[in-house]
């Protein structure tokens, strides 16, 4: 039976991780008096950091100071954490909990509600929620969907998977089904990406051995730095966020932040393309160096295959208690480069004939990057952009050659081993967040359709801008159908060919690209993005969250709600 709740609401987000809490926190405050719902399908706040997908020594890439949100920050005296620190899971998961609460969003939400329908109607949007108490239908006049890009495992489908007895499941239910792995002592993990290294540490740490396996037509290893990088020593956590360091990534929303001549020199003069090409090697030859891939045989097998330019947000950071280098070295993680040919009971049989011993299998094989969520009451063209296929195949083709026209440096491209098929077109949403057909609707927006490793600040911005877009208070805006079509394909072709190595094909990958997508988003609202207290400081002293402190309230005074 499916039950319509009695009232309405103004507002609802889906989703209760770092993007959903943003734009919660910014429309709540702006809009006190509005009927607000946070619907969220886990028991607990934080999205990937939320209490059930917590397993052992799990701990963020970032160090304390670079995730928190701006006027929220993360003190040593309340959470424990010193400088330098990674951040505990469980720290984190604490912190988004008590933001909640701080902000009155944790009465907002309603924990256990799975959205499977949208429904656009003339009045707003029907959401057909699934709980506990049975199948209910909630209409609401705005919404946003912050459920994230982590949301729905990958699970690979392997032959004799069902005779093989032992837990075999994704890395996302590691601690859930952690009851399962107390006595295992062979474990085998797929994957070559920092959840499996996550997942590898710590099935050694509880005893086991463990059998690592990627895949030879994939992107490969991982490139995981140390806690500093560069001659210089820098934090790599913020070094991403040195504007005058994000010069050096080529970017068609670089020229927000005010240097588009130094931009077109690097990007197009041979002698600034040098330069470019000389900062990533000296970036991507100081992490090789520092870990001494070709000094152990099982090691070099870790080794990244594509230089660094390429890699985008799967860059990561080694934030272990111990080295996960030497369990290597000490023949605790046995590193394979191969496919898996099938299974068998307490066994995985690789194509070369090896026979792995398994009491357990943990996938870290990533996530489908599409919302699981059906719309329905959409015009033809839907979320997508308001053309047919044929138009939408020649814009691809002139905003390819437009992309590495403006960019001659993407022009040539790693040669990929990967055999997967690539998504035939990438999100294509407004400041990626708004689908261009809903536009003038005001209503509708995703939060968190993007992989950064400025998550926080981009989280802030992103529901910020969200709220000034429903208000219609941005001062600049695409105004016609053809200028928002093309703003938007030349902003998603171009993360096809910026990072190929990462999710640049599918949807917005940003490293040194966060910045200036927030100094965009602050420009659209008519708030000052450069924040910093002199011209050195803004070039070479790394964004961090409390450098926006303030910006809700710059935004609440600039409309004219007075600020309690």
């Amino acid at each position: 039976m499916i039950a319509t709740m009695p009232e309405a609401y103004d507002l609802i987000v889906v989703g209760s991780g770092w993007f959903g809490l943003g734009a919660a926190r910014a429309y709540l405050q702006s809009h006190p008096d509005q009927k607000i719902a946070v619907l969220e399908s886990n028991e607990s706040v934080g999205g990937t950091w939320s209490e059930k997908r917590l397993y052992p020594g799990l701990k963020s890439n970032n160090m304390l100071g670079s995730y928190e949100f701006p006027d929220f920050p993360m003190k040593e005296e309340v959470y424990g954490v010193k400088e330098l620190d990674h951040i505990p899971g469980t720290v984190l998961s604490r912190y988004l909990t008590d933001f909640a609460k701080h902000y009155g969003i944790y009465e907002k939400l309603q924990f256990n509600s799975t959205v499977g329908l949208v429904e656009c109607t003339e009045s707003g949007w029907i959401l057909t929620v699934m709980s506990p108490s049975g199948e209910r239908r909630i209409p609401t006049e705005k919404l946003i969907l912050a459920t994230g890009l982590t949301s729905t495992p990958n699970i690979p489908s392997y032959k004799g998977a069902e005779k093989f007895e032992n837990p075999f499941f994704h890395a996302k239910y590691f601690c859930r089904r952690a009851d399962e792995l107390k006595e295992v002592k062979n474990a085998v993990v797929v994957g070559g990406a920092k959840s499996a290294y996550d997942v590898a540490y710590a099935m050694v740490e509880s005893g086991a051995t463990v059998d690592m396996i990627i895949k030879p037509d994939s992107n490969g290893p991982v490139w995981i730095a140390p806690r500093k990088v560069t001659p210089l020593q820098h934090r790599i956590d913020t070094i991403l966020n040195v504007r005058a360091l994000s010069w050096f990534s080529p970017c068609p929303w670089g020229q927000e932040d005010g240097f588009g001549g130094v931009r077109k020199f690097l990007e197009k003069t041979s002698i600034g393309r040098m330069l470019v090409r000389g900062f990533w090697s000296m970036l991507g030859n100081d992490v090789l160096q520092h870990h001494q891939y070709d000094n152990h045989p099982e090691l070099q097998k870790l080794k990244p295959w594509h230089s660094v330019f390429w890699i985008g947000s799967g860059l990561s950071i080694l934030n272990y208690n111990t080295s996960f280098f030497d369990m290597i070295r000490d023949g605790k993680v046995r590193v394979h480069i191969e496919n898996i040919d099938h299974l068998a009971p307490g066994k995985v049989v690789l194509e070369n004939g090896d026979e792995l011993v398994a009491d357990a299998m943990i996938c870290s094989t990533g996530w489908k990057k599409e919302s699981t969520i059906t719309f329905k009451g959409l015009d033809k063209t839907g979320l997508g952009l308001p053309i047919n296929e044929k138009e939408q195949a020649n814009l691809s083709l002139e905003y390819d050659t437009k992309v590495l026209n403006d960019f001659p440096i993407l022009e040539k491209q790693p040669i990929l081993r990967s055999k997967a098929k690539r998504p035939a077109d990438p999100l294509r949403y407004y400041r990626f967040m708004v689908p261009s057909g809903m536009l003038a609707k005001r209503n509708f927006a995703f939060a968190g359709m993007i992989s950064s490793v400025s998550t926080a600040i981009c989280a802030s911005t992103q529901g910020l801008w969200i709220t000034a877009y429903f208000d219609d208070k941005l001062d600049r805006q695409a105004k016609t159908q053809d200028e928002i079509t093309r703003e938007i394909m030349m902003h998603t072709q171009w993360g096809k060919w910026r990072y190929p190595c990462g999710y640049g094909a599918s949807l917005p990958d940003f490293v040194f690209e966060g910045i200036p997508y927030v100094d965009m988003l602050l420009k659209d609202m008519g708030i000052r993005n450069k924040r910093k207290g002199s011209f050195i400081k803004e070039l070479i002293s790394p964004y961090v969250p409390k450098d926006y402190n303030g910006v809700l309230d710059e935004y609440k005074r600039k409309i004219g709600i007075v600020t309690q």
